[in-house]
Order: C-alpha cells, then sequence, then structure tokens
C-alpha cells in the first residue's frame, strides 16, 4: 500500500468535493498533531489553523507544472 494520496483524490479536494478534502486531512492527521503541540501538549488553536491553511492550499494547488 502506497503512503501517498492518490492523485484523484487531490484533484477531487483541489475541486471541492468534501469526501475527498476530509480524505486529505484524515492522511495528514498525524503530522498536523504532531506539529501542532506547543510545551509537549497539542494546541486545538494551532491544530485547528494548520488545517485551515492545507485546505486554503488544496485549492490554490497548479497542476500545470
Amino acid at each position: 500500500m502506497s503512503k501517498l494520496l492518490p492523485y484523484e483524490t487531490i484533484v477531487k479536494a483541489h475541486e471541492g468535493d468534501p469526501e475527498a478534502v476530509n480524505a486529505v486531512l484524515r492522511h495528514y492527521a498525524g503530522y498536523i498533531r504532531y506539529f501542532s503541540k506547543v510545551n509537549g501538549q497539542v494546541n486545538a488553536e494551532v491544530e485547528e489553523y494548520v488545517k485551515q491553511k492545507l485546505i486554503a492550499a488544496l485549492f490554490k494547488f497548479r497542476f500545470d507544472r
């Protein structure tokens, strides 16, 4: 099993498919939680901020390069 997200999932997330966006968030949940720690504890505000930035980046993603 590949650790990468399928290309089709990224395309669907870019197009706004809620299931695909959730799949991307689930895929990166561990990373998001790990990097949202402040003094050893998960900071919910930081975690939400990172999720929002990831979602925003999905819609800005360019496929032409």
